[in-house]
C-alpha cells in the first residue's frame, strides 16, 4: 500500500528519531525538530515513538491514498480537510486521528499557530533507511510514493493538550563556553528578537540587539549541538537539528532541552525572548518536561493500543 504525494507542501520531509550517538563521525542527529509532537502523532496512530512520520513546515500539501490508511496528525494547528472519492469533503480540527480510503485525499493547507505539523500513518512510513534512519533532508517531490501498511483507525481528538505556543514564554538558556566575561542577563533582558526569513531546520537566524565578542582569526572550530546559539556579525543563529557537528562562530549559550520542541515551532517574523537558567536547573526542566511527555504518550498510546490493521467501518469520533 502507498500514499501518493499530489502536492508536496512548502519543505516537507521523512523524519524520525533520527540518528543518534554518530557525531564523532560528523553526522548531525536530524530527526523531528519537534520531536514531542512526532511522538504525539505516532501515539494517536498506534505506532512506536520513533516511527517514521512527515514533517511539514509552514504548508502541508495533498496526499492521495491508494487503498486503507489510518493516519494521525499532531504538532501546530493546521488546515486539514478530508476529500472522498465519492466527492464528500469535511474539515478536520488537530490533533487527532482518522482515516482515508482509496482514492480519498488529505488535504493540508497552512499552519497557524507555530511552524510544524506531522502526519503519522499506522505502521511508519516504510521509506528507505540510512545509518538505522528514515529521516532524510530531501523534501518530498510531487508524485512520490511512499510505502505504507494498510489501516483503518478510529477518529480521535485528545483534550488536555498544552497548546503551541512558542513565543508566550523566554527561552531558557544556560551559558556557553565562548561567552564573553561578564553578566550577560541584561543582554538577554535587553529586548525582543525576530525570527528571520532565513531560517530552516539547520538553524534560526535572529534580528535583534547587536552581541560583540571578540573571535581570533585563526579560531578553530568546535563541536556543536542543536540549541547552540552562536554570534555572526554580532547576530544570534540558534542551531536546529540538522545543523552541522562543528561550527567556527562563538558559541555564546545553548537553548535548555526542554526548550527546543518550542524553537522547532518559531515562524519567520515571531518575536522572542531569552532567560539565562543555571546548568542544574536547565537539567531539573528537562526531567520535568521528559516525564510529563512520557505521561501524556503512555495515556495516549494506551487508548490507542486497540487499532487494528483489519477493515472497519468508517468510526464516529471519539475523545481521548
Amino acid at each position: 500500500m502507498s500514499v501518493i504525494v499530489i502536492e508536496p507542501g512548502f519543505w516537507t520531509t521523512v523524519q524520525d528519531a533520527g540518528v543518534p550517538g554518530r557525531r564523532e563521525w560528523g553526522v548531525p542527529p536530524g530527526g523531528a525538530f519537534d520531536l514531542g509532537s512526532a511522538e504525539l502523532a505516532n501515539a494517536l496512530a498506534g505506532n512506536r515513538p520513533d516511527a517514521a512520520v512527515l514533517e511539514f513546515t509552514l504548508r502541508g500539501g495533498v496526499y492521495e491514498a491508494l487503498g486503507s490508511l489510518g493516519g494521525a496528525i499532531a504538532g501546530a494547528t493546521i488546515e486539514a480537510t478530508l476529500a472522498g472519492l465519492d466527492g464528500i469533503s469535511r474539515s478536520i480540527r488537530t490533533p487527532c486521528s482518522f482515516s482515508l480510503h482509496a482514492g480519498d485525499r488529505l488535504v493540508l493547507g497552512r499552519t497557524l499557530d507555530g511552524a510544524r505539523a506531522y502526519l503519522a500513518v499506522r505502521g511508519g512510513f516504510q521509506t528507505a533507511t540510512r545509518l538505522g534512519s528514515r529521516s532524510s533532508e530531501h523534501p518530498l517531490r510531487r508524485g512520490d510514493f511512499l510505502r505504507t501498511r494498510e489501516s483503518l483507525i478510529p477518529a480521535r481528538y485528545p483534550v488536555d493538550l498544552p497548546p503551541i505556543e512558542p513565543t508566550a514564554e523566554p527561552f531558557r538558556v544556560v551559558r556557553g563556553p565562548d561567552a564573553p566575561a561578564g553578566d550577560l542577563a541584561r543582554f538577554w533582558r535587553s529586548g525582543e528578537f525576530r525570527v528571520g526569513s532565513r531560517s530552516n531546520r539547520m538553524g534560526l537566524r535572529l534580528e535583534g540587539p547587536a552581541l560583540e565578542v571578540m573571535s581570533p582569526p585563526d579560531r578553530l572550530s568546535a563541536p556543536v549541538a542543536p540549541g547552540a546559539i552562536q554570534v555572526a556579525g554580532g547576530q544570534l543563529i540558534v542551531l536546529g537539528v540538522a545543523a552541522g557537528t562543528m561550527g567556527g562562530y562563538p558559541h555564546v549559550a545553548h537553548v535548555a532541552s526542554a526548550d527546543m520542541d518550542r524553537l522547532a515551532q518559531l515562524r519567520p517574523g515571531d518575536l522572542i525572548g531569552f532567560r539565562p537558567v543555571s546548568l542544574p536547573d536547565a537539567r531539573s526542566l528537562d526531567r520535568e518536561a521528559r516525564q510529563e511527555r512520557r505521561s501524556r504518550l503512555l495515556r495516549i498510546g494506551s487508548l490507542a493500543g486497540d487499532l487494528r490493521s483489519a477493515a472497519v467501518p468508517r468510526p464516529e469520533a471519539a475523545r481521548v
